[in-house]
């Protein structure tokens, strides 16, 4: 007969793991809107910009025995350009592939200097070259809680300053925000349950400096290689099929099934299904 304690346990690891995944599945559909809306300000704004400046370049050229047209031509080209830049802001902002293809460090170096352009911040960044890439979940975890804190910069009084720096400390891949007004950065809920749903850290202090200062920490597990097939097994038990389900799926016998599992605990230095799956949600391999 089952002991009450150990179905009361399985019960908790389920309800767990079944949050860890409504929250990751949120999560991804919100950057799945954000590309979406990328895309249509390609599409909708940006193309049809892009071709109306070559039309008055042209325009321009043909009005050279008519300075008050031209002088007409030049404004509005002006105008036009300075909202194709906000439009490429807007849209690098909602879907960020420069940090897709390059990594945090770049990400956050452009995301710095448009800052200051568009907000009129001054900001002093110093992003330490990382060796390995960190998964790519943390990566975007970071990148829009930067983006957020520097949001609350902008509206708070007084603040005209930030420090960014993100640097590896003994294991954990730390990012730090500071300025040196009140930025509202309590109110950062999103970006900071994010990371805690990551396995990160995030505190938030107010020294006698004056200054408001944000620590995000993440803890970087070294890499693990994974077959094909231990991959398929992770997303099998991600999707809550029972080992018997992913054996059927997997056309093989539950005995190496099991065997899988037992490798998979193993090279993750987890011993439970529950941890396996929220150590793969948060390393990104699910997402591989």
């Amino acid at each position: 007969m089952p002991d009450a304690h150990d179905s009361r346990t399985d019960n908790e690891s389920d309800a767990f793991l079944g949050a860890i995944l409504l929250s990751d599945a949120a999560a991804a559909a919100a950057e799945t809107e954000r590309r979406r809306l990328a895309g249509l300000l390609d599409a909708a704004v940006i193309e049809p910009l892009n071709l109306l400046l070559s039309q008055a370049l042209a325009y321009d050229q043909t009005l050279a025995a008519n300075p008050q047209a031209r002088m007409a031509v030049s404004v509005l080209t002006s105008l036009a350009r300075q909202l194709l830049q906000q439009t490429r802001d807007l849209q690098a902002n909602l879907h960020p592939t420069l940090l897709e293809a390059l990594g945090l460090e770049p990400a956050l170096e452009t995301l710095a200097a448009q800052a200051e352009r568009v907000l009129g911040l001054h900001i002093a960044l110093s992003a330490e070259r990382l060796r390995q890439r960190p998964p790519a979940t943390v990566e975007l975890a970071l990148y829009r809680l930067a983006q957020a804190a520097l949001d609350r910069a902008y509206q708070a009084v007084g603040v005209s300053e930030v420090r960014l720096t993100l640097h590896l400390q003994d294991g954990w891949l730390i990012f730090r925000y500071a300025d040196n007004g009140t930025a509202n950065l309590e109110s950062l809920r999103e970006s900071s349950d994010r990371i805690h749903q990551l396995g990160g850290t995030v505190d938030i202090a107010r020294p006698d400096s004056g200054m408001v200062e944000l620590s995000a920490r993440f803890p970087l597990q070294p890499e693990v290689e994974l077959t094909a097939r231990e991959l398929e097994v992770l997303r099998l038990l991600a999707d809550g099929l029972t080992n018997k389900q992913i054996a059927y799926t997997l056309n093989v016998s539950a005995r190496t099934i099991n065997f899988h599992l037992d490798n998979l605990y193993s090279k993750l230095g987890v011993n439970s299904r529950t941890q396996a799956v929220v150590y793969a949600l948060r390393q990104g391999y699910l997402s591989k």
